[in-house]
């Protein structure tokens, strides 16, 4: 694939891959808070505890499983996206340190 596709490419999917990173980290902030996966007493013999909280029959730490495979692969196409601009960086990066010839 010719890199100005294969650009494209990554960007829509990165795209992609953030909007989902919001929703999970919305999910996990305010749908499924801290605790709300918790069992309470249940769990060390005292009491009923409380009604684990799920979303799409997924709790808390599942949308966190989700939201960490989301982040890993948003690195992975942020790494792609850097190496398909290598030459921009480089000399972008090389005009910072050369002053132009006065005119």
């Amino acid at each position: 694939m010719k890199r100005r596709p294969l650009n494209f490419v990554v960007d829509v999917i990165s795209f992609i891959i953030v909007c989902c990173l919001i929703t999970t980290g919305i999910i996990m902030k305010y749908i499924l808070p801290p605790g709300s996966g918790g069992r309470g007493r249940a769990l060390h013999g005292g009491g009923q505890g409380q009604h684990i909280k799920s979303l799409l029959s997924m709790t808390r730490h599942q949308w966190g499983d989700i939201h960490f495979y989301l982040a890993a692969a948003f690195t992975l196409l942020m790494l792609t996206h850097l190496i398909l601009h290598y030459n921009w960086i480089k000399n972008y990066c090389k005009g910072l340190f050369i002053k132009p010839p006065d005119s």
